[in-house]
């Protein structure tokens, strides 16, 4: 980075029930060698113990505003992933970057879902980056020019001193006879004043149980499955990655 350049900041924000999981704390403290060399400040901010995951993440959200964020990034207390998977997520242009992880199940499925460009299959960006239509808020990258955007076209979800409003990105509940969850409630308001959603493939997120863990990679994934397919083309009707939900 040139020295007249200011430098970037990002800052991580994750809400927990009492401390995240021993093998989040591992993966952060192992990503950030990689931050700094390529020149990324950094900070972590916690919110502990609230009940209310909407009311945890706008709590988070001001804190990581009041730090002067460039870019924010909301992690689940229950992940980890390899020590440049961090980066790559925060370099990758775009607005909002997802990463996508699994489901606490034996099935081999991952929450999201992706845009599908046709034939059942997700549509890709030049570098290879997937559109997606809904995205968990696990391993997510929002910029302060999307979350500016956002509270412009909602203020009802502002509250607050007016002159550093906290804004409510993840407000879940019912809408159009659907109840919606915090993380596809932000999704669905973000597609719908226009702006677009980005998946890196080619994370290892690992999703834990106390007792147990449920690694993942959208990218072998979705190589598995071609290969299937190619071997056996009945396999093609098969959901594909788009139907990833």
């Amino acid at each position: 980075m040139p020295s007249d350049e200011k430098p970037r900041k990002v800052v991580f924000c994750t809400p927990t029930v009492t401390r995240p999981f021993p093998e989040y704390l591992a993966a952060l403290e192992a990503s950030l060698p990689a931050l700094e060399a390529a020149g990324w400040e950094h900070q972590a901010v916690f919110e502990a113990g609230c009940p209310y995951i909407s009311s945890a993440r706008a709590t988070l959200l001001r804190k990581a505003l009041d730090a002067k964020a460039d870019v924010i990034v909301f992690l689940d207390h229950d992940l980890s992933w390899r020590p440049t998977d961090l980066l790559k997520l925060i370099e990758t242009p775009g607005e909002v970057v997802a990463g996508l992880y699994r489901y606490r199940k034996d099935e081999f499925e991952f929450m999201g879902h992706l845009a599908d460009a046709g034939g059942r299959k997700p549509y890709f960006r030049q570098d290879g980056v997937l559109a997606a239509e809904r995205v968990p808020a696990g391993f997510l990258k929002i910029t302060k020019e999307a979350v500016d955007r956002f509270i412009g076209h909602h203020p009802e979800l502002c509250f607050g001193a007016r002159y550093s409003p906290s804004i409510d990105l993840f407000n879940h509940g019912a809408f159009d006879g659907v109840w919606w969850g915090e993380d596809y409630a932000f999704s669905r308001r973000w597609r719908a004043l226009g702006g677009d959603i980005w998946v890196v493939p080619d994370l290892s997120l690992t999703h834990h149980d106390p007792d147990k863990s449920y690694p993942g990679n959208v990218h072998e994934w979705l190589t598995a499955q071609e290969a299937a397919e190619t071997a056996d083309p009945s396999q093609a009707d098969a959901p594909s990655a788009s139907a990833a939900a």
